[in-house]
């Protein structure tokens, strides 16, 4: 894959996350939300192109989607498909990294913004991996099978050893990040999830003074392990620490 095919893609990527946020948890439609993302565009560009823009996207809160969210997102798809470029060698192993990614992206922009995990979204995608480890010979099908058995029993002890601490849909996100990973890699995603997430909930409680009811989002630490792994960003550092 060339940089400027992974330039577009990535474009194309972000577009649709932004979109997906905006209708997935929400009752919006595709039609309302098209040309939400072109927000991000700065306004000279925008009147250039002489587009229609409708009402920005409202979040479930009321509150209006910061435009932040676009430029970060697309953003964030960009540097994802870049480390996927340089992660592999092979077209189909770069699309199938990079597609990984922006779906964990996805997931990770709705829980920020709704608490949500939702069902559709890993049941749609569950296709997609068996397809993307078979065409990558790895892991293999018992592998993947192991691992998302591994990462959803674990998460379900969790939350049934301490209620509250997160819900069903970070059980169920864990257990699809098996899936990916597999059995060999499935105990190293979920532990950079969960080491992430309790550095985060202790920097919220701290910042808090320790008193209860604040809530996290914990999807998006879960979608952090799991892109450390899928591109082996502590082993690539170490090379390139070594080469210094």
């Amino acid at each position: 894959m060339s940089v400027i095919g992974l330039f577009i893609l990535s474009i194309a990527a972000g577009w649709l996350i932004n979109i997906a946020a905006d209708v997935l948890p929400t009752k919006q439609t595709s039609k309302m939300t098209w040309a939400a993302p072109l927000w991000a565009l700065p306004i000279g560009l925008r009147s250039q192109l002489a587009v229609v823009l409708p009402q920005r996207p409202m979040v479930k809160s009321g509150q209006i989607v910061s435009l932040r969210r676009y430029r970060v997102v697309f953003a964030a798809t960009l540097l994802l498909g870049l480390l996927a470029l340089f992660q592999a060698d092979s077209f189909a192993t770069q699309l199938v990294l990079a597609v990984q990614a922006w779906f964990f992206l996805t997931v990770a922009v709705i829980d920020l913004e709704h608490r949500l995990v939702l069902n559709r979204m890993l049941v749609a995608a569950l296709p997609f991996v068996a397809l993307a480890n078979l065409l990558n010979g790895t892991p293999s099908l018992i592998s993947m099978m192991l691992g998302g058995v591994a990462g959803f029993g674990f998460f379900l002890l969790l939350a049934v050893l301490a209620p509250g601490a997160m819900g069903m849909g970070d059980v169920k996100l864990a257990g699809f990040i098996g899936l990916v990973t597999g059995l060999s890699g499935v105990v190293a995603a979920l532990f950079l999830g969960i080491l992430a997430g309790g550095i985060a909930g202790l920097v919220v409680l701290i910042r808090n003074r320790f008193r209860r009811g604040n809530t996290l989002a914990y999807a998006p630490y879960l979608v952090l392990g799991a892109w450390l792994f899928l591109f082996r960003i502590f082993e690539t550092l170490h090379i390139f620490l070594e080469r210094l």
